[in-house]
């Protein structure tokens, strides 16, 4: 089996969509299958301009001479063809749009009702294959892909043609994100599960399916906070920010040794405060551990110091929420708290940018 995958994304082999094509024809492989992968951003493809001469003037030939008429013969000779991009205004790419409209030469001009429905037949009898869809987008919710879903399901009906399946992939920017290797590992075998089928059965099996019909994030309130968290690190200000404030609330806590408590925990944090790291941060990161009486803490980072309040600060630049024993268990290096956050173990709102700073700002912390 001879297995064509065109990856549309312009990052190439640098983007996301590229993790899963590769895992999808890693599985294939491994499966006795043959496999390719064109990169359309490496490729010199002109516009269709519907001109109709590869229907007229010079059946199955394009008016084009330039890359697409190496590509054409490589598709035809594929037993599955992958198209791979990521969503662009709920679509595919725009060298994917026009790699897809340079297919024309492949079909016959006629319009033959093929049951309920009418359709051009392939030029060429011989030519039969199945398609694939791998796509992400960097949305938590699978809907998005509904409007794709529907265009390829109808491009990939007819007599000569069917549908290997489709990977929808919600979340994809967790797929390259550094740290994440564990949390979206599931997702990552179950794509390679779907090569493997594809190359032995020729689609992908019902129980892989619904594996990969899920979000990579199981939580999307805590995915676009990190998402958010991203771009404001160019400096862009997200819905709802506001500056730390001065603390109107705390009552400062005083240094314990107690570590069986997350209170004792934050009353240690400015000891452990790295100013070095901190550099000119101002933030006040709260604390909301409903199961800890009183459970509202938050630390005040500002002028290369950092102290620790008891209470509810009015508007806290960050806030974790959590359950007291993730978060001592975090705290102490027995829990991966990049792992933890991500299953929803605990949760954070506002910047989570500073999340990722944590281990850094505090020693140990």
């Amino acid at each position: 089996m001879m297995i064509l995958a065109v990856n549309g994304s312009p990052k190439g082999s640098a983007g996301n969509t590229d993790v899963l094509v590769q895992a999808f024809l890693a599985g294939a492989r491994e499966a006795g299958a043959e496999t390719e992968t064109i990169y359309l951003k490496d490729q010199t493809i002109r516009y269709c301009e519907g001109c109709f001469a590869c229907w007229t003037r010079t059946p199955g030939v394009c008016i084009h001479d330039d890359d697409m008429r190496g590509i054409l013969p490589r598709l035809r000779a594929a037993d599955v063809f992958v198209l791979a991009t990521p969503l662009y205004g709920n679509m595919v790419t725009g060298q994917m749009k026009t790699f897809m409209d340079r297919t024309l030469p492949l079909s016959h001009p006629a319009i033959e009702k093929i049951g309920d429905e009418y359709s051009h037949p392939a030029r060429y009898e011989e030519d039969t294959y199945r398609s694939m869809l791998i796509t992400n987008a960097g949305f938590p919710e699978t809907h998005h892909f509904e409007g794709l879903k529907k265009t390829f399901e109808i491009s990939a009906s007819g007599p000569r043609a069917g549908l290997a399946g489709m990977i929808c992939c919600a979340g994809g920017p967790m797929l390259k994100a550094p740290g994440m290797e564990d949390a979206v590992g599931w997702y990552i075998e179950a794509t390679t599960q779907a090569g493997r089928e594809v190359a032995t059965d020729g689609l992908i099996a019902p129980e892989t399916q619904e594996i990969l019909d899920r979000p990579v994030s199981a939580d999307p309130e805590t995915y676009a906070d990190v998402v958010n968290s991203h771009w404001r690190s160019y400096g862009i200000e997200m819905p709802g920010d506001e500056s730390s404030g001065s603390p109107t609330a705390g009552v400062p806590i005083e240094p314990s040794e107690d570590v069986a408590t997350v209170r004792g925990l934050v009353s240690q944090l400015p000891q452990a405060f790295n100013a070095a790291a901190a550099g000119d941060l101002q933030a006040t990161i709260q604390f909301d551990i409903p199961d800890e009486e009183p459970g509202a803490y938050y630390i005040l980072i500002e002028g290369g110091s950092c102290a620790a309040y008891e209470g509810e600060h009015p508007s806290p630049r960050m806030t974790i929420h959590s359950p007291a024993d993730v978060w001592l268990k975090v705290s102490k290096g027995e829990l991966d708290g990049t792992t933890a956050f991500m299953s929803g173990q605990f949760r954070a709102s506002g910047d989570v940018s500073l999340l990722m700073q944590f281990r850094n700002l505090f020693a140990g912390g």
